[in-house]
């Protein structure tokens, strides 16, 4: 598929809109969402969908006019959607194909056909930009093979998880300019810090509030337990979103973001740190916790600028950390024991022991990895786009196939083309902002940078709603192609 074939596919399904003109395009969404609206009001269970179809036709009517508002209102309204699926549980229920988990994925499309159809803009002609289309094929024909898992159902499902956040990478190549990014990492510290104060109410400061006890109840997330402290079982907190792993993931975003700004000499973000670290730490995510580390030492070897003090600061980084955990290890996991608070226990004990499998869980997601690769060898021609997310649940007696680790899912879901073709993506994305950030020096080039370390392992993982089509909208503006120059004007006279 090519831009030109993109570009027709859109013009296809936006063609009767593009007909009419600005103002009636916005009178037909805003007409039909408001009739839609009354006719929900008499109706609570359609209070998801009409609610769904507000959000979608505001941002619509938004991006008609300015693209870039809506999509960095879109980005930084993912974080909030989960919270905003629980609180209408009291007067609509509770349904995991609720329609509020199709709003990103309208917008982005509508982006889209914005973009390659109404100002007919043109693919880079990067090898960045053919890989990622080209895997982004690979994922809608895995849709259709017949050795997938869960059937078409499910694997149409599946491309909300692998496709469409790999459609934010073509926003971010044609929308995002410098100011858009800025006003996002901004944004994205201003929600870290908001989500960590929810979450450290929801298991420090109070018992979980009655929505968010009822989506406990309803989905038996046995995974937020961690054993018991001395006041009772004690929850691993999922502030604003849908499960603990995003809501890791995403303050350990924060804090990268922040440390960021802070090597570029912004340093009233330390204000913020404090707040947004601690949250990470009592969020109970061992993975992010570590990855927010190792980030950190990738961002002070990136700041040398060079190859050797580089790799010597990598090096004395990880040294530092493991003779510490030699050093204080011992003593601080019996502290934690003593402290009576589980999830300071537990990721303690975690981390500073993480070949015990009593302690630690290293082992057994090195295990999951290392099924997934051998998983995409010996199944080269995939298990379709339902296989390693909860899309496989639409099928009754299938089961997911999950290594926690994108690259391994990928091999796993895609096969053994779609997994190569990836893991080449992943090399490019390496490379190309290492190099943006060496030749420009610039803050925004930097945070990129940490966000890819940041969220390794899960950049392809669309059950993270929020955090998948962050990563991708900024590796599409880092990697673009810097603009070829102006010819020079011949001599007047």
């Amino acid at each position: 598929m090519t831009a030109g074939g993109l570009r027709l596919a859109l013009s296809g399904i936006g063609g009767p809109l593009r007909a009419l003109g600005p103002a009636w395009r916005i009178a037909l969404l805003v007409g039909a969402a408001a009739a839609a609206g009354l006719f929900a009001v008499a109706t609570p269970g359609l209070y998801r969908a009409a609610l769904a179809l507000a959000l979608a036709v505001n941002l619509i009517v938004l991006g008609m006019k300015w693209p870039r508002a809506a999509a960095l209102t879109t980005l930084l309204f993912l974080p909030f959607l989960a919270l905003v699926r629980r609180i209408l549980i009291p007067t609509s229920g509770f349904t995991s194909n609720d329609p509020l988990l199709l709003v990103g994925p309208v917008v982005v499309l509508f982006l889209l056909y914005r973009l390659y159809v109404v100002e007919r803009r043109e693919r880079d002609p990067d090898l960045m930009f053919k890989l990622v289309l080209a895997l982004l094929v690979v994922v809608v024909i895995q849709v259709f093979n017949p050795l997938g898992t869960g059937g078409i159902i499910a694997a149409a499902s599946g491309l909300l998880f692998l496709g469409v956040p790999l459609l934010w990478f073509f926003v971010g190549r044609s929308l995002a300019d410098e100011r858009t990014v800025k006003l996002i990492l901004y944004g994205a510290i201003l929600v870290a810090g908001v989500v960590g104060i929810y979450g450290l109410f929801q298991t420090q400061l109070g018992d979980p509030i009655s929505w968010d006890q009822q989506w406990i109840d309803i989905n038996g997330y046995s995974a937020l337990s961690v054993g018991r402290s001395e006041t009772g079982n004690q929850l691993r907190p999922f502030s604003t979103f849908s499960s603990n792993q995003e809501y890791a993931a995403f303050l350990a975003v924060g804090v990268t973001f922040i440390a960021a700004l802070m090597f570029h000499r912004r340093l009233g973000m330390a204000l913020v740190l404090p707040l947004i670290a601690v949250a990470l730490f009592l969020a109970g995510g061992r993975g992010s916790l570590v990855l927010a580390v190792l980030s950190l030492v990738m961002l002070a070897a990136l700041r040398t600028r060079a190859l050797l003090p580089g790799f010597v600061v990598v090096v004395m980084g990880v040294g530092l950390a493991f003779g510490l955990a030699t050093a204080f290890g011992p003593r601080l996991d019996r502290a934690a024991g003593l402290g009576g608070d589980a999830l300071v226990e537990r990721n303690v004990s975690g981390i500073f022991n993480p070949l015990d499998p009593n302690k630690s869980t290293v082992i057994a997601h090195w295990d999951l990895i290392i099924d997934g690769f051998v998983t995409g060898v010996t199944n080269p021609a995939g298990q379709g786009t339902a296989a390693t997310n909860i899309a496989v649940t639409l099928s009754p007696g299938s089961d997911k196939q999950d290594s926690e680790n994108d690259i391994a899912n990928a091999f796993v879901s895609l096969g053994l083309a779609g997994g190569l073709l990836y893991v080449a993506i992943i090399f490019l994305v390496f490379r190309g902002l290492f190099s943006r950030y060496v030749a420009r020096r610039d803050v925004l080039s930097f945070a990129a940078v940490g966000l890819i370390v940041v969220t390794f392992g899960q950049w392809l993982n669309g059950g993270l709603y929020a955090l998948a089509p962050l990563l991708w909208f900024f590796v599409g503006w880092a990697t673009r192609p810097p603009p070829e120059p102006a010819e020079n004007p011949a001599p007047a006279g």
